[in-house]
């Protein structure tokens, strides 16, 4: 089939429910798809309003970093924003061709929105499913029955943080005891202003930051920059150089 008739097949299957193993994706609740969302940048954008917040770090982080996106669709459909969460999901018909966009695809999705769904029509199915659990993102297959769907690999961590990975004890033996946890805290917010601003500005035309945030930003203006290391590159290609040389000799 076309991918126009597997993104009506799937539509179908979120609202009935027809997704076999499924617990990542909300079904039969209430839910909105947006078709070629962002600028096409998904085939399907699914909105799903839950009756209870999550409350783990992931998504309470989400929504420090995506605020806009969020606030701005909870006040439109006159919900909690703590209870909205986003799936980008990515069609893959028969008809497409599976190569290296697709995981160009995740990867968007996966900075956009923090995870990555890739629904599967049959024949692409079969070859997949060897290599879905290699993927970080959920695979969704088509069983060839209706608008009945199968869950085959699920990649379920919500990447809500950022890729600096920034370790408090690695800080606290380099600052020492009295300065690793301001430096660290202040690491934290750069970082997730940094996360804001990338997600923004892709999206917005305002950048949403919070007076609080741009005053951080304007006293971090005012100090002094340490070097670049500019300097430093061709006295390290030097040693280096001549390290390479001794030890042939």
């Amino acid at each position: 089939m076309n991918e126009r008739q597997l993104k009506s097949l799937f539509c179908s299957a979120l609202v009935s429910g027809h997704i076999k193993n499924n617990d990542l994706v909300p079904t039969a609740l209430d839910i909105r798809i947006v078709q070629e969302a962002h600028s096409r940048s998904f085939d399907l954008l699914v909105a799903a309003i839950t009756k209870e917040p999550a409350e783990d770090y992931a998504h309470y982080n989400n929504l420090l970093v995506r605020t806009q996106l969020l606030e701005r669709f909870a006040r439109s459909e006159k919900c909690r924003i703590d209870c909205v969460s986003f799936y980008p999901v990515e069609v893959k018909s028969d008809d497409d061709t599976l190569d290296d966009r697709l995981p160009n695809q995740i990867i968007d999705a996966i900075l956009a929105f923090g995870l990555s769904i890739v629904v599967l029509d049959r024949n692409h199915s079969k070859k997949a499913r060897s290599l879905a659990k290699f993927l970080p993102a959920t695979i969704i297959c088509y069983t060839g029955v209706d608008d009945h769907f199968e869950v085959v690999s699920k990649f379920d961590r919500l990447v809500s943080t950022g890729t600096f990975n920034l370790h408090r004890t690695s800080l606290a033996r380099t600052l020492g005891r009295t300065d690793n946890s301001k430096a660290y805290s202040r690491l934290v917010a750069l970082e997730r202003i940094l996360q804001k601003l990338t997600f923004n500005q892709i999206y917005f035309e305002n950048l949403g930051l919070t007076e609080e945030e741009l005053e951080f930003l304007q006293t971090l203006a005012g100090v002094r920059l340490p070097p670049d290391g500019r300097k430093r590159i061709p006295r390290l290609i030097k040693e280096t150089a001549n390290t390479k040389l001794t030890d042939y000799f």
